[in-house]
C-alpha cells in the first residue's frame, strides 16, 4: 500500500505537465488556438462588460469605449459564417448601449457611427439581438418554501427503468441548465448525451465507477468545459469551477423534472480523460468534469446511500 501511495504521488508531476501542454495547445491566449475559439470568447468576454455597465445603478455616459473599440475590432474579424451567437449577443448589448444613450440624448459621435456599422451589418444577416439588459420586477425575490424543500431532497439514483429520455425533456434540462452562471458569461460548459448501450458501456468502463449498476443506464451526460475560453494563469482552474456549476444546475434539472440521475466523478489520468474523449467523440479542446447517468428511476420504495453530512458549524465558518 507503502509503495502504490508513494506512486500516485510521484506520478503528480507527469499529470501536471500533460495538463501544461493541453492548455499551451487550446488556451485563448495561445497561437495554436484555433482563431475562432479565441475570437468567440474574447467577444462574449467584452460583450459582457457592457451588459454589466448598463446593470449599475448609475452608469457613466460613453463609459466602456476603449473596450466597445477593442470589441468592434473583434467583430470585424469575426465571420459570419461560425457559430452566430457571439454576434447575436454582442448585437443586443450594443443596441441597448445606442438606445440607453439615445435615450438621455447624449450624442456617440464617431464612436457611435462604428457601433451603427454594426448593427446593420447584423441587419443585413437578419441575426436577431440576444443580449443586453432586461427588468426583473421587485428583483423577483421571495421566500420560497417549496424551492428550499426541493433542494434538501436531491439524492443520488442508481436504479432506472429501461428506455431513453425523450427529445423534449432532453430540451428542459438544456433550457434549465444554460441558466448556470459562469465567469464573465463565458458559458464554456457543454453537455455532451449518449443513448447507445455501445457508447454508454465503454463510457462507463473507462470511468471505472458504475459497476453493480451500468447495464441499467440507458441515458448519460459528461459534462465538460472548453479549455479556449481562459487565458492566463490566473484562470488556470476556472473551467473545473464553471462546469461543476453546469453539472449542479443538470442535477437539479433532472431531479426537478422527476428524472433520477446520479453523478461519477471522473478523476482520471489524462490518458485516460483523452480515451473518453475518442471514445464519446468529444474535443481535446475540452477538459472532462463529471459524468451523469441518469433516467426515469424505478417506481419502488428506492433504497440510496443515506450519505450523511457534516454538521452545519463545519460546513459555515463564520469569520
Amino acid at each position: 500500500m507503502f509503495i502504490k501511495d508513494l506512486m500516485n504521488v510521484l506520478i503528480i508531476p507527469y499529470e501536471y505537465a500533460l495538463d501544461f501542454f493541453r492548455a499551451l495547445k487550446w488556451s485563448k491566449a495561445s497561437p495554436l488556438c484555433p482563431k475562432y475559439k479565441q475570437l468567440h470568447y474574447d467577444i462574449l468576454l467584452l460583450a459582457h462588460t457592457v451588459e454589466k455597465g448598463l446593470s449599475i445603478s448609475n452608469p457613466r455616459p460613453k463609459f466602456g469605449v476603449d473596450k466597445i473599440s477593442k470589441l468592434l475590432n473583434y467583430l470585424e474579424q469575426y465571420s459570419s459564417e461560425w457559430d452566430s451567437f457571439p454576434l447575436e449577443k454582442s448585437y443586443g448589448c450594443l443596441q441597448s448601449y445606442v438606445r440607453w444613450h439615445k435615450d438621455r440624448d447624449i450624442a456617440l459621435e464617431g464612436f457611435g457611427l462604428k457601433i451603427e456599422k454594426f448593427l446593420s451589418r447584423c441587419e443585413d444577416l437578419n441575426i436577431e439581438p440576444k443580449g443586453g439588459v432586461k427588468e426583473i420586477s421587485n428583483s423577483s425575490v421571495q421566500l420560497n418554501v417549496e424551492a428550499e424543500r426541493f433542494l434538501n431532497s436531491r439524492f443520488s439514483c442508481r436504479r432506472f427503468l429501461p428506455g431513453i429520455v425523450e427529445d423534449s425533456i432532453l430540451e428542459k434540462i438544456a433550457e434549465i441548465a444554460r441558466r448556470t452562471p459562469s465567469q464573465c458569461n463565458r458559458q464554456s460548459g457543454r453537455i455532451h448525451y449518449y443513448s447507445e448501450p455501445e457508447d454508454i458501456s465503454k463510457l462507463l468502463r473507462l470511468q471505472g465507477g458504475a459497476e453493480g449498476f451500468r447495464e441499467s443506464v440507458n441515458n448519460l451526460f459528461v459534462i465538460s468545459s472548453e479549455i479556449s475560453a481562459w487565458s492566463g494563469f490566473k484562470a488556470r482552474s476556472q473551467a473545473y469551477v464553471d462546469g461543476a456549476l453546469l453539472a449542479m444546475q443538470v442535477l437539479n434539472a433532472c431531479q426537478a423534472l422527476g428524472l433520477g440521475a446520479c453523478p461519477l466523478n471522473l478523476a482520471v489520468s489524462n490518458n485516460r480523460e483523452l480515451d473518453i474523449c475518442k471514445v464519446g467523440r468529444i474535443s481535446v479542446g475540452e477538459r472532462l468534469i463529471v459524468m451523469i447517468a441518469f433516467g426515469l428511476p424505478e417506481p419502488i420504495d428506492l433504497v440510496v446511500a443515506r450519505s450523511e453530512r457534516m454538521p452545519i458549524d463545519k460546513v459555515i465558518i463564520k469569520h
